[in-house]
């Protein structure tokens, strides 16, 4: 193994388990810029099925298109102006793996002990469509307001926390290694506290995705429904699976309320209803039509009850309906649909 490999084999070894579970879009780059680590978030964020498909690419993001067609060499699309190698941010856009453009704004960070140019480029996604206000033209349209503010200002926090709050964390963290390694391997109160203020670092890291995946994951905001659906998955391996027809965008509004409900659903099942296994399935055809299966307890205890006149209420402001059918020795299914209208002008909510 040469000394190049062992080194990024060290690097990725110390900082992978960190940037693994961030659920900001992630690479590092060598000094050539080709990618020699991705995170899971980018991975999801290009459409790509696993991280080591975007290893070995130009990591760069590019400032524009060339034009219609035209190829690109890695995960920063089209051929075009490519970030400048010592720029500390900027915006620009990656290539999914469909060919559709991904536009972003991103930040560069020197990755301490990869030695030469070696970067973190941090990436934040802001191609979401824009919301939508559903309930302009029915009677209990304040109430409906007020829940759709509330999912708005809850997109909005999680959103601040990932790429605001979560993006410094990042950055202190680098920072608090850079020190730690000039000071050396030998023990002094120093290194103790630069020990300790890495791991509340960390600590505060776990708190802020916690929060964010509570309010609204990143991957709903990037991806949709869809991509949302598979990231509540893979939180739950084994337990959770995600089915069905859904694979676009749908207006804002639907896409959060309908991630909440189903999240919701998913949380009564496995931790009040003692569910092994939980079945979401997600179909356009032309209402949005979400199921969601479980083996659990039926829902009968206070607390369930609650939550399932809670879940009606979510599905209501939508304009839609949530029914529970419990089958003896089987299981619940929750069922809910979401009418879907004509595109409205964009508003706000």
């Amino acid at each position: 193994m040469t000394a190049i490999a062992e080194t990024w084999e060290s690097v990725l070894e110390a900082w992978g388990s960190v940037f693994d579970v961030v659920r900001q879009p992630v690479w590092a780059v060598d000094a050539a810029h080709i990618v020699r680590y991705a995170n899971p978030a980018a991975a999801e964020a290009t459409g790509r099925a696993h991280p080591s498909d975007l290893l070995g690419r130009d990591g760069r993001p590019v400032a524009a298109p060339a034009g219609p067609g035209a190829p690109g060499p890695g995960p920063a699309g089209p051929a075009g102006p490519a970030a400048p190698a010592t720029a500390p941010r900027g915006e620009g856009a990656l290539a999914r793996a469909d060919g559709s453009l991904l536009p972003v704004r991103w930040t560069r960070v020197l990755l301490p002990g990869a030695g030469g140019d070696a970067a973190l480029y941090l990436f934040q996604t802001f191609a979401e469509p824009a919301p939508r206000d559903l309930c302009r033209h029915t009677p209990e349209a304040p109430l409906r307001l007020l829940a759709h503010r509330q999912a708005e200002r809850e997109r909005q926090y999680a959103g601040t926390l990932q790429y605001g709050v979560q993006e410094r964390l990042v950055r202190a963290l680098l920072g608090l290694n850079m020190a730690r390694q000039e000071l050396g391997a030998a023990p002094s109160p120093g290194a103790d506290l630069l020990h300790d203020a890495v791991r509340d670092t960390e600590e505060a890291l776990a708190g802020v995705r916690e929060v964010t995946d509570a309010l609204c994951p990143g991957a709903l905001r990037a991806g949709g429904l869809p991509a949302a659906l598979a990231a509540l998955a893979r939180r739950h391996p084994g337990r959770l699976t995600v089915s069905g027809t859904l694979s676009g965008r749908l207006p804002r509004l639907v896409e959060t309320h309908a991630y909440l409900l189903v999240a919701e659903a998913v949380e009564r099942a496995l931790d009040h209803g003692g569910a092994d296994h939980v079945q979401v399935t997600a179909d356009l055809d032309p209402h949005l039509l979400l199921t969601v299966t479980d083996d659990g307890a039926p829902p009968v205890t206070p607390p369930d009850l609650a939550a399932l006149s809670a879940l009606t209420e979510r599905a209501a402001s939508l304009d839609g309906t949530l029914t529970a059918h419990h089958t003896p020795g089987t299981g619940t299914t929750l069922t809910a649909t979401v009418p879907l209208g004509p595109p409205e002008d964009a508003t706000g909510a």
